[in-house]
């Protein structure tokens, strides 16, 4: 019997109306039961898929259980009356449609676990203190969602927001069915939109970014693989389908080979191919070709040629999304072939800087995603001083994937730069081989990826900078392979900020480019989609900065550091007696209440909550309350060491200990050659460093024997 029918016959004594002994074998659709772990509900639409008339009843809950599990009886019970009223009964008069259940249940998936974790059982328990936590904790509750790719647009958050806003819609229905209901209407009264809109805005500062111990072995590695391999890989591809292409012109010649010989060929070329040697060692970077075990699984020759080409198109991809910080959706966009003039990549540009001193490499993508119709976006993903010639690190990217999949963009006849491969083994050979690249195969790719060339078996239970317990745990026990794509767009925006000095010298150098181009004005901003993580990632480093304080993890230095030490007890009142996870979202919570933002440098940061007293506009005669960050064309290590908005910590550390050893080794030598008041500006430069420095917990007197050191060696030289 289908659902409709199924409801006209009960109208006179609706299901979430009877005794429960009478619904254990009631059917609510020509599918499913009344007690089944899902209901899949019958659908009039025509050629709608089952699955947006499916509501599914065993959600997982915090602490590995399921809602259909014995002891959550009771929730289950009314929740499956609830969804049944809002066909048969609904408080709005308008019936909620079959095909409407599925983003229900999302919403109520969402809900439910939060409800859970809180303590909260019936809908009676809902009040407004509760709602209210709802409503905080809303934004950390979906970018937890591990099976997400990360998503903050209005919609994830309305589907959960209208889930209680329905309960007081069915207030009535459900005291019928002798369920109290919620005690009063949920957020005030406020549009549900309105609150999703609102939630949204701040959701992408509650997305986790990669931790340090992941993200930067995984750009090493990724770096890695730009150079020595990359040209290895292209000429292993070459000399492969040489092979195979000496066949087809046998075929033209009225020989028609087997596959199997086909394949002999192709693996004699790949086992014969040798591998560049480019470590101390003597030894080729990968093993000659042969039958191998990769995790567990048996490769042969030409199944190892593909992972290799699959390798180097993962490495490039993650490269180009960490050095620009486009989503995935738009390294899907990009459209492949290089200018002829330039050797560039068709899709990039140069820009002269707004300064003139640099260039701007600018790649230009197709936006579809939160576009009603695709439109071209640019993205700045490197730059260089004026008149120089290297290549950022992602411009070279772009055009290691446009030589590698050349070969088999006309089997698809497509000029987008990405293809996927959907042949069973080897490189593909016809159309039916290959495919329009999707996010999820890049997802799943990155994945394998991370799993087979990364190595986190050494990793410690907890980051550096945890905001929860064990959080490298899940890392190293699935190999990586809870790593989602979207991840790469706050990592992008935490290096950008932040240079850690642990990167490779070129992958350091691109960020330290960036870092530069987001004083630079001109094109930097004019895309919000490359603004808004940096924006976010700043948010979410001020409350880890706070929380750190506030836990006495970190210590600071500064004449900001000491005031908000002065005054940090307020963040520490409640923090106090959380975990780590919780005392985490309360600093995110304060941070955002306060309107605290930090401003990056590699010297240390600048909180302007005395806006008037900032010396970097002092300096340039632009001093005005209403300035919120710091003046870049004055702003210098100098100058922002005697600021009062000046703060900094143990990351700025290694820039600290460089200008007092180096500081340190002039003095000494002008003062044993007697040019000692010529260098008194340097000596200052010293001491100002080492006050800093010892502030923080630095063993100074290590830093000056090692310029002793130094200075041995230089003596012994001469």
């Amino acid at each position: 019997m289908q659902t409709a029918e199924i409801i006209e016959q009960t109208a006179a004594k609706p299901l979430h109306l009877c005794p429960d002994g009478d619904l254990e074998a009631a059917w609510v659709s020509s599918r499913s039961r009344w007690r089944d772990d899902r209901w899949i509900l019958d659908n009039p639409t025509p050629g709608s898929h089952p699955a947006v008339s499916t509501v599914t009843w065993a959600i997982s809950l915090p602490g590995g259980s399921r809602l259909t599990e014995p002891q959550y009886a009771d929730l289950l019970g009314w929740l499956r009356r609830f969804v049944w009223s809002l066909q048969v009964a609904p408080g709005s008069g308008q019936p909620l449609k079959p095909g409407s259940m599925c983003n229900l249940s999302v919403g109520i998936t969402t809900f439910v676990s939060w409800m859970v974790e809180h303590g909260y059982r019936m809908p009676r328990e809902l009040d407004c203190v509760a709602m209210q936590a709802f409503k905080d904790d809303l934004a950390a509750l979906v970018a937890d969602d591990k099976d997400g790719e990360g998503q903050s647009g209005c919609g994830v958050f309305y589907k959960p927001l209208h889930v209680p806003r329905l309960l007081w819609q069915q207030r009535r229905t459900l005291a019928k069915a002798g369920i109290a209901p919620m005690p009063r209407e949920p957020f005030e009264g406020k549009s549900t939109l309105d609150l999703a809109t609102a939630i949204a805005t701040k959701a992408e500062g509650w997305i986790k970014p990669l931790p340090d111990e992941i993200a930067i072995p995984l750009l090493n590695k990724a770096a890695w693989f730009l150079a020595t391999p990359a040209t290895d890989i292209l000429r292993l591809q070459s000399i492969y389908l040489a092979a195979r292409n000496s066949d087809a012109v046998n075929c033209l010649n009225g020989y028609d080979p087997s596959k199997r010989r086909r394949w002999a060929r192709q693996r004699k070329a790949a086992e014969t191919f040798e591998f560049s040697v480019f470590d101390d060692g003597g030894v080729p970077w990968h093993a000659p070709l042969r039958l191998e075990s990769v995790a567990g699984v048996e490769l042969n020759v030409n199944q190892q040629v593909r992972r290799l080409v699959f390798a180097i198109r993962t490495a490039c991809i993650i490269i180009i999304q960490a050095a620009g910080g486009m989503r995935i959706s738009e390294i899907c966009g990009l459209s492949a072939g290089a200018d002829a003039g330039t050797g560039l990549p068709s899709c990039v540009r140069i820009e002269r800087s707004a300064t003139g001193l640099n260039e701007l490499f600018i790649v230009r993508t197709l936006l579809s995603k939160t576009e009603e119709a695709p439109r071209n976006v640019d993205w700045v993903i490197g730059m260089r001083p004026y008149a120089t010639t290297e290549i950022p690190l992602a411009v070279r990217a772009l055009q290691i994937l446009d030589q590698l999949l050349a070969p088999y963009r006309p089997l698809l006849m497509s000029n987008r730069l990405l293809i996927s491969f959907s042949n069973g083994t080897g490189l593909p050979i016809t159309a039916a081989g290959v495919g329009p690249i999707h996010s999820n195969h890049l997802n799943y790719a990155l994945q394998d990826w991370v799993s087979e060339w990364v190595d986190l078996s050494g990793l410690p239970d907890e980051s550096a900078h945890k905001i929860e317990d064990k959080d490298l745990v899940p890392w190293r026990e699935s190999h990586g392979r809870i790593i989602r794509t979207h991840q790469f767009r706050k990592m992008w925006a935490n290096f950008a900020l932040t240079v850690d000095p642990r990167l490779l010298p070129a992958v350091q150098m691109h960020f330290h480019h960036l870092s530069q181009a987001m004083t630079e004005g001109g094109y930097w901003g004019r895309n919000l989609l490359q603004v808004t993580p940096l924006s976010t990632a700043k948010a979410q480093q001020t409350a880890l900065f706070m929380y750190e304080m506030a836990i006495g993890r970190s210590l600071v230095a500064g004449r900001m550091g000491e005031q908000v030490e002065e005054h940090i007890g307020q963040l520490r009142g409640r923090i106090q007696g959380k975990s780590t996870a919780q005392g985490w979202k309360e600093a995110v919570r304060f941070t955002n209440e306060y309107d605290l933002r930090l401003w990056f440098a590699p010297h240390g940061t600048c909180l302007p909550l005395i806006p008037i007293s900032m010396r970097c506009h002092e300096i340039a005669s632009r001093t005005s309350w209403l300035n919120k960050e710091p003046n870049y064309a004055t702003r210098d290590p100098s100058v922002c060491a005697g600021c009062s908005c000046f703060i900094l910590d143990a990351r700025h550390k290694g820039f600290w200990e460089d200008r007092f050893k180096q500081s340190w080794f002039i003095w000494q030598q002008a003062e044993r050659m007697g040019f000692s008041e010529q260098f008194r500006v340097i000596r200052e430069r010293a001491f100002q460093a080492k006050a800093l420095l010892m502030r923080i917990g630095v063993d100074v007197n290590e830093l000056e024997r090692q310029v002793e050191a130094e200075m041995l060696e230089c003596d012994d030289a001469t």
